[in-house]
């Protein structure tokens, strides 16, 4: 299912969602406290239904969702109890799809989520899950025609959502923002679901050059859930690209502080070394490390972009990133080694790599940044100059240093 194809099915999807009535607003992540703590556990398990563990499961994943936390065992051991008790749950099931894509093994989700179609070939979350891993494996095609089941079966912020993010990472910009206000307008049973869906039409703002729309939403997001690190990222990224790092330092600083996560912690080496607080760049350069060494990521791509943007173990950079792409074959892995490739002196196949990238038309000024300077080592001016334009023109502040750094380019 090719992306033209799919969005032929949007406009129906959009007045599905548009005149179905708001969810009511279910408990929030401070209200999931509660209630976690009232269940019974596995270990020290209570005369409960295969139900009542798998509300349980799903409760811990959202509260593990609301912190961007990586500890997926405990709602794992609940849906396995539900199964103990009910080998055919459906829901058990597909809450186990749930944990092993959140844990990234994304060929396990695949497995439960197939077993939950088995039962019901409907089973629309069964569906969203597989799409995700595709999204993530770079499987863009197989994720529409997954996506498009769910979202005949059920338009609501979960399926539109999705839906949204694909588009617009392919390159369909307006249907793809189009698609995300209709999931925020749909609402979802928790506070924070809506949140992170504003906190993505950010970005997508914020990739557009659209600062301020970029802000009001992150600020309505945080509004809903002040505690989410990803959130406060977001809105920390925004006040960077306004230049106003003191800001931008104090969010960053408290995502990570709530829930130590990479684009927060890289985030502040770059800050920390432009506001002249050189000490602290580098001390943060090593928490970044040790994190990435203590909890190592399935796709290590994210420590071999690090590496690569501050010229450090460029070996290794290229070793991590040809790994992660082995696997993970969407657009940011295949920027990332281009990235890598190029740090490493070999703009050929930097080159080739990074058109692997850009065939799928993301609106990334990054990623645009990338492919000009792989052009710069190349001898191509015009292909490079083109590229910094292209990158400036949709984000004149898409990074605090590299976007200096493509307008220097471009006077040279």
């Amino acid at each position: 299912m090719k992306s033209s194809t799919f969005a032929l099915f949007i406009a129906s999807a959009c007045a599905s969602a548009a005149t179905a009535q708001t969810p009511e607003i279910g408990k929030s992540a401070s209200a999931l406290t509660p209630v976690i703590a009232a269940a019974p556990s596995p270990a020290k398990p209570k005369a409960a239904s295969p139900q009542t563990w798998v509300n349980l499961g799903n409760s811990l994943m959202q509260q593990a969702r609301n912190t961007v936390g990586q500890d997926f065992a405990p709602a794992s051991a609940a849906f396995s109890k539900a199964l103990s008790i009910q080998p055919d749950n459906l829901d058990a099931i597909v809450g186990m799809a749930w944990v092993k894509n959140s844990e990234h093994n994304f060929t396990a989700g695949r497995q439960w989520s197939e077993k939950a179609l088995a039962m019901d070939p409907h089973q629309v979350d069964a569906h969203s899950l597989i799409g995700d891993g595709a999204v993530e494996l770079g499987n863009y095609d197989e994720a529409f025609d997954q996506y498009q089941v769910a979202l005949q079966s059920r338009s609501d912020l979960s399926t539109l959502s999705r839906a949204g993010h694909l588009l617009w990472l392919t390159g369909d910009i307006t249907r793809g923002r189009a698609l995300m206000q209709q999931a925020i307008k749909a609402g979802g049973p928790h506070p924070e679901n809506a949140a992170w869906c504003q906190a993505e039409l950010a970005i997508m703002n914020f990739q557009s050059g659209a600062i301020p729309p970029a802000e009001a939403l992150a600020t309505q997001a945080l509004a809903a859930a002040p505690e989410n690190p990803r959130i406060l990222a977001t809105l920390a990224r925004i006040h960077a690209a306004k230049k106003d790092y003191p800001k931008a330092i104090e969010l960053y600083e408290k995502s990570a502080s709530i829930t130590p996560n990479h684009e927060a912690m890289a985030a502040l080496v770059d800050l920390y070394h432009l506001t002249g607080q050189e000490q602290k760049s580098q001390d943060q350069s090593d928490r970044l490390i040790s994190f990435h060494r203590q909890y190592p990521h399935p796709n290590s791509a994210l420590l071999a972009r690090f590496y690569a943007d501050h010229d450090r173990e460029l070996e290794t950079a290229l070793k991590e990133a040809r790994t992660a792409y082995e696997v993970y074959k969407n657009v940011n892995v295949a920027d990332t080694l281009a990235w890598c490739l190029l740090k490493s002196g070999q703009p050929e196949e930097a080159r080739r790599m990074i058109r692997q990238a850009m065939k799928w038309k993301t609106p990334d000024s990054e990623m645009q940044f990338h492919a000009g300077m792989i052009e710069v080592a190349l001898k191509h001016p015009e292909a490079a100059r083109r590229c910094f334009n292209q990158a400036l023109s949709m984000n004149p502040d898409f990074h605090p240093i590299d976007a200096a750094t493509a307008g220097k380019m471009l006077e040279e």
